[in-house]
């Protein structure tokens, strides 16, 4: 109103000050306006005598510039966003608004929200029925892209039988939540509401500042609540966190099949971080708690070689049990978010139970003390094989090189796929003393144990058996890359099943050939080296090699 009152000022040869103060544009407007109380009704009414006009005053305060949109200004804000997230939860299902502005729309499509807009009486002839539609947007004053609006006192006085219909079909079968309405200006929505046959829906009224005389009136006479002293980017996101609330207290315990279905659900939306977080959290936290009550020694009573390698085993069991979730969602995660759009989570997931062990004090025994990171050596090898099945060796990469992990008498941080190395975690000698091998002597024990560990979480995400066993080698041979690509110390790779006789094919190791053949290499920073120049990646995959090659012992 302002910024028009400038402008009228202008084209009369009276400029204000820059900006205006409400002074400056009173004292003018009781000069040159209509004689009445400057509003916007009858600023508009003077400035634009047709509807055709109005609409041309009013189109350039909607559509932002490059400048405005970078400062986030006539772009949906929070509470849009909240409304938003509001429908897609189910929560909302007709909005009514007496703005102009698209907002409300570009919210809903950020959210991926399906909606119908309904902006005049062609509009409701054609419109889905509100019981089918997911979303319906009701501008019951015409959309700033339209000619057809309603700005003026004469133009709210009164809705078109077509309109007032469908006021009356919304106001009568659905709840009503109003926000910073006024009711000053509306009038037929005023008498729409109070129209209203049946008031079986409660109506609960958000406002920043008391209600004036209509809209205290009109929420006495409806038996309205209040909710006082809030902006709308208050009300909205704080109603939403509050449901989200009720609804973890009053959810049951996700299974498995519901833990995916919701994820899949999320993962194509950008905006659904908090929500995924929010899932792998809850199954970290499991996991957590059965790592603390493990404790710091073998259970009381375990004296023989044989109750150790038990009591190992059970413990390996348990911890596997509790991370069939998680480990479940990271690889349905990383397998289907194709744009790596929530990398960022699987990342933070594993960081999260890298911590989930805790410090020692006391009394404690390493071999049980290592298992503790045995959920989140389940989960790098569920990443490791997602990537060598579904292409994503990149995700692999920042999987096993961003989270850290410092021992408590360390001196120094190492990246994952150090602190969660096959023998670093898992005890040789008990892993091979394990009752589930029922006395066969494994050759590489730590490895055929993680290999049917991981198998009975994840192989039906990768095939057959034939399938899911080259898979594995190939994601043991992806941790031993992680040595020598990942890292500029000194390590040594884990032995494992993917070294062993039947992996080597004229003295070179098959793996290192598949991955040479590999159409992700260049996620590993492999470029071909320009003719006559050495290849330093070349260079190394050698090196790895000769190492890999000295477990002679095993060949």
């Amino acid at each position: 109103m302002k910024d028009l009152v400038s402008k009228a000022a202008a084209a009369e040869g009276s400029a204000l000050s820059e900006p205006p103060t409400d002074d400056e544009v009173e004292a003018w407007w009781g000069k040159h306006g209509d004689g009445e109380t400057l509003g916007y009704s009858n600023l508009l009414e003077n400035l634009g005598p047709t509807p055709a006009g109005r609409s041309a005053l009013l189109n350039q305060y909607f559509e932002p510039t490059e400048d405005e949109r970078a400062e986030g200004l006539k772009v949906p804000g929070k509470a849009h966003h909240a409304i938003a997230a509001l429908v897609r939860r189910g929560d909302i299902r007709v909005i009514v608004t007496t703005n102009f502005d698209g907002l409300i729309e570009q919210a809903l499509e950020a959210a991926s929200v399906p909606h119908q807009v309904i902006a005049g009486d062609s509009d409701v002839e054609a419109r889905m029925p509100l019981a089918h539609a997911g979303c319906t947007v009701v501008k019951i004053h015409g959309d700033y892209r339209s000619l057809v609006q309603k700005n003026t006192v004469e133009e709210l006085s009164d809705y078109s039988p077509a309109m007032q219909e469908l006021l009356q079909e919304v106001f009568e079968n659905y709840g009503l939540v109003i926000n910073g309405w006024s009711a000053d200006w509306d009038h037929a929505l005023v008498r729409a509401i109070k129209g209203r046959r049946s008031r079986r829906y409660p109506m609960h009224w958000s406002t920043l500042h008391p209600l004036g005389a209509a809209a205290g009136n009109l929420a006495e006479q409806q038996g309205s609540g209040i909710v006082r002293g809030v902006t709308a980017d208050q009300f909205f996101p704080d109603l939403l966190h509050r449901l989200e609330a009720l609804d973890s207290l009053a959810a049951p315990p996700l299974t498995e099949e519901m833990a995916i279905s919701r994820l899949k659900k999320l993962l194509p939306h950008r905006e659904s971080y908090v929500e995924i977080r929010d899932l792998l959290e809850d199954e970290i936290d499991k996991i957590a708690e059965a790592v603390r009550v493990r404790g710091q020694t073998f259970p009381d009573g375990v004296t023989t070689n044989a109750e150790f390698a038990a009591a190992y085993e059970d413990s390996c069991l348990q911890l596997c049990r509790v991370s069939r979730i998680l480990v479940r969602l990271v690889s349905t995660g990383v397998m289907l978010d194709r744009d790596r759009v929530h990398t960022e989570l699987w990342v933070w997931a594993l960081q999260r139970l890298l911590k989930a062990r805790t410090e020692v004090s006391g009394l404690h025994q390493e071999a049980w003390i290592g298992l503790a990171h045995y959920p989140a050596l389940l989960v790098l090898r569920a990443i490791a094989l997602m990537a060598v099945t579904h292409g994503r060796e990149d995700v692999f990469i920042r999987a096993a090189s961003e989270p850290t992990w410092k021992g408590q008498f360390s001196d120094s941080q190492v990246p994952a796929f150090l602190a969660l190395q096959d023998h670093v975690v898992v005890s040789h000698d008990l892993a091979k003393a394990m009752p589930r091998w029922n006395s066969t002597s494994w050759i590489f024990p730590i490895s055929e144990l993680i290999a049917a560990d991981t198998a009975s979480l994840v192989a039906d995400l990768i095939g057959d058996p034939a399938e899911f066993k080259a898979a594995s080698a190939k994601a043991e041979y992806r941790m031993a890359l992680a040595h020598q690509f990942l890292y500029d110390g000194r390590s040594r790779p884990s032995p494992g099943r993917y070294i062993g006789d039947y992996n080597w094919a004229d003295r070179k190791l098959i793996w290192e050939t598949d991955f040479r053949n590999s159409r992700d290499r260049q996620a590993w920073g492999w470029e071909p080296a320009q003719e006559g120049e050495r290849d330093p990646f070349e260079e190394k995959l050698v090196v790895l090699a000769e190492a890999l090659a000295e477990y002679d012992r095993w060949r």
